[in-house]
């Protein structure tokens, strides 16, 4: 019966240790399973950030790009601009330039009168000392197109014509002028002024012609006794 018993005690501490050998490989197994799988994790992680900084870094790059090429864009179009009002500047100032030269051209021109021709005579009219006339006295030119209407509104083209064809006669320049007065001469082409120099009570009548396309001529000039539109 003992040595029945010691047989069954060996079976069974074999049997336990078989069973003890597979619960280790098991524990070992999961033990491998479980290492293996948080490399692998790690691994995948490693990846997705290197793949997503990849990813970050070229939509910084891209915004990047875009924002340069839109700065550029900006930077083109204010050196158009920048451009495009110099040069409008300067064909404002050549305008300019050019306007004062032809203006200057005539008014040399208007000066350019031979004064020996000048007739002058006694006046034979009440309040008229003198009479005078140029031969050479020309149209002082003019901005008008179209039918010619007179007008005697103070600041319109035709106004400031009359007055410079006025200032043309008399000598008077327009910025020491006193204009007394200036009416029509019995027909819409014809106009009569009165005006003298600044501070000075010696007045002129002044009579103009309207030449069609080339403005107001002086026709003759009265000096008179004294100012009848004062």
């Amino acid at each position: 019966m003992a040595k029945y018993q010691s047989r069954l005690d060996k079976r069974s501490k074999k049997n336990t240790n078989k069973i003890l050998n597979i619960m280790i490989a098991v524990v070992v197994l999961l033990i491998l399973v479980v290492g293996g799988s948080i490399l692998i994790g790690g691994g995948n992680d490693k990846s997705s950030d290197t793949a997503s900084s990849s990813s970050g870094n070229g939509g910084d790059k891209k915004a990047s790009a875009e924002e340069n090429k839109s700065d550029t864009a900006k930077k083109d179009d204010q050196d158009s601009n920048d451009k495009k009002a110099a040069d409008d500047e300067e064909d404002k100032d050549k305008k300019d330039k050019d306007e004062k030269k032809s203006d200057d051209d005539k008014d040399k021109d208007l000066k350019s009168e031979d004064d020996s021709k000048l007739k002058v005579q006694d006046g034979d009219e009440p309040n008229v000392d003198k009479t005078v006339v140029h031969p050479d006295w020309k149209p002082v030119g003019t901005s008008q197109s179209g039918e010619h209407v007179s007008s005697y509104d103070l600041g319109t083209p035709d106004w400031n014509e009359k007055v410079k064809a006025l200032s043309y006669a008399t000598g008077i320049p327009e910025n020491n002028l006193t204009v007394w007065y200036i009416e029509g001469n019995g027909s819409p082409q014809k106009s009569i002024g009165t005006v003298s120099a600044k501070n000075d009570s010696q007045a002129y009548r002044v009579y103009l012609q309207w030449i069609d396309g080339e403005g107001w001529q002086p026709t003759k000039v009265q000096e008179l006794i004294e100012n009848d539109k004062n």
